[in-house]
């Protein structure tokens, strides 16, 4: 069961996703770390809040993991850290992430090179890179970092990814903060619907 009031979230074509990440200008500092931002967003669905406070300490690189105390929840996530995550990461570490004692992953680019803080707008790197792309949606919608969020969950779903399941990648607390997902899988729903008038 969905509440009925439960609004239907914001994702992505797959093949926008593809077309945002592919702009990326992965040779200069900024587009390594808002590669690498994108990348914990569409393809681990971390949280806004949990990517901003990303610790190098959480990146766990000999498990392959990452593990954080979920901003929202506090409560622990564990989350594979896959190949093409961990070479942004890499990448971005080595090469674009200003020589700094800040223990946090990523940071502005503009000396004094700090940590981003809440009042810092995510959103904005999204948006540099779909505007770049020529991306545009069919009807309105939202477009930030959590809509990416949103976006995975879509996916696993089509994918017939037990609920439980996209609970635990997500940090839902409970399996009743993924159930909106069914709302926006529109197939399966009209299967559904199919079924039930036979």
């Amino acid at each position: 069961r969905v509440p009925q009031d439960a609004a239907i979230p914001s994702v992505w074509d797959p093949e926008l996703v593809v077309r945002l990440l592919n702009v990326v200008d992965r040779s200069s500092p900024v587009g390594k770390r808002d590669y690498a931002i994108l990348l914990l967003a569409c393809r681990l669905g971390l949280r806004v809040g949990d990517i901003r406070t990303l610790r190098l300490d959480d990146l766990k690189w000999d498990a392959a993991t990452i593990e954080i105390t979920q901003s929202k929840t506090r409560a622990p996530l564990c989350l594979p850290l896959s190949e093409e995550v961990g070479e942004a990461l890499i990448d971005y570490l080595k090469s674009g992430r200003p020589q700094t004692d800040h223990r946090e992953v990523f940071l502005t680019l503009t000396p004094p090179f700090l940590p981003f803080t809440d009042t810092d707008y995510l959103h904005r790197i999204v948006t540099r890179w779909k505007d770049l792309a020529g991306i545009h949606f069919r009807s309105k919608q939202r477009y930030g970092l959590h809509s990416l969020r949103h976006t995975l969950a879509t996916k696993l779903l089509r994918e017939q990814t037990p609920f439980h399941v996209i609970s635990e990648i997500l940090g839902h607390a409970t399996t009743a903060s993924t159930l909106i997902y069914a709302k926006v899988d529109v197939e399966a729903l009209r299967g559904a619907a199919n079924v039930r008038g036979k």
